[in-house]
C-alpha cells in the first residue's frame, strides 16, 4: 500500500468519505490504475454509482483520470489513479 497515507488522511469526521468512496480509494491503492469497468467488477457495484463517486473524488483532488493512447482505432481507455 504505497499510498496508504492518503486514505488515512481523510478518516477524520470533517473529511467524511462514503463507504463506496473509501472502497474505491482502497482498491486503487492496492491494484493501481484501473478502468471504471475493472472497478465495477471488483467492487460489484453499478457503473453509474462507481462513476459518480469517482467524479466526487476527482473534485476533492484525491484521484485523477488519464488515458493511454496505444495507436489503435477507437476510444482510448480511461484509467483512474490515486493522486500522489
Amino acid at each position: 500500500m504505497a499510498n496508504g497515507i492518503i486514505i488515512e488522511k481523510f478518516s477524520e469526521s470533517k473529511d467524511f468519505l462514503s463507504p463506496i468512496q473509501y472502497n474505491l480509494l482502497k482498491t486503487l491503492d492496492m491494484v493501481g490504475p484501473s478502468t471504471r469497468k475493472d472497478l465495477v467488477k471488483q467492487l460489484n457495484t453499478p457503473r453509474t454509482t462507481i462513476y459518480d463517486n469517482l467524479v466526487k473524488l476527482q473534485k476533492r483532488k484525491l484521484i485523477e483520470k488519464f488515458s493511454r493512447i496505444d495507436g489503435k482505432r477507437g476510444r482510448p481507455l480511461v484509467f483512474w489513479k490515486l493522486k500522489i
